[in-house]
């Protein structure tokens, strides 16, 4: 996924701001206060915070000179390279408005349409390959102070990879254990607390007993 343009409204220092992003590296470079880290919070609000998403964060996202009953909108424009079919790349695109509840999303991709929070979000997780926020803060951004001297200290970097890979470890080890929670909860053959495979299972051989109960009463007659 690349993204070829971000577009925010009544969030943080601005009231409304455009930037294109052309292919290959984009350095975002300016002063202290210039806005820098707001683009940064920006990609991570819209890539993984749900559009629903509410409490005291969202609210101090606000513009400081925008009304009270504003929020931010955040907006991209993307494209996926098509690597099956021949090369070339299909274009999409991602809205989100922070509303609390009241919050909404689209994302438009080859045709379709998505505006369920839940299901866009996981829809940008398998285009980005980020799940969550915490693991595009681990693995996808580095900040300034980060950088420091990594030069000349081997073991500065070597820790801040490492932090990199503990955070998207966590993150895949959380994904595992929800998945093996889910697979054993289906496939348990326990006859205390059966698994929903073994339940239904049951419920068939209940029901063919049934049959085979009615079938002899019919034949009896």
């Amino acid at each position: 996924m690349r993204i070829t343009r971000l577009s925010v409204r009544d969030f943080r220092r601005y009231r409304e701001f455009e930037v294109p992003l052309a292919p290959g590296l984009t350095i975002v470079h300016g002063p202290n206060e210039a806005g820098k880290t707001t683009i940064q919070r920006a990609l991570e609000l819209i890539l993984t915070r749900k559009a629903t998403a509410g409490g005291q964060e969202m609210d101090g996202f606000r513009s400081w000179d925008a009304p009270e009953e504003s929020r931010p909108v955040i907006a991209i424009d993307f494209e996926i390279d098509d690597d099956d079919n021949g090369g070339g790349s299909h274009p999409g695109s991602v809205e989100k408005s922070f509303q609390g509840q009241r919050g909404t999303v689209r994302l438009e991709l080859d045709g379709q349409v998505i505006t369920d929070p839940t299901l866009a979000d996981q829809a940008l997780a398998e285009l980005t390959g980020i799940p969550t926020e915490a693991f595009f803060r681990s693995t996808a951004s580095i900040r300034h102070h980060e950088l420091a001297d990594l030069d000349r200290d081997e073991a500065t970097l070597r820790d801040r990879l490492q932090a990199s890979i503990s955070g998207a470890d966590r993150g895949t080890s959380r994904a595992r254990k929800r998945l093996e929670k889910a697979i054993f909860d289906l496939k348990t053959q326990g006859q205390k607390n059966p698994g929903r495979v073994k339940q239904a299972e049951a419920m068939v051989d209940r029901a063919q007993g049934f049959v085979e109960s009615a079938r002899d009463v019919l034949y009896r007659r």
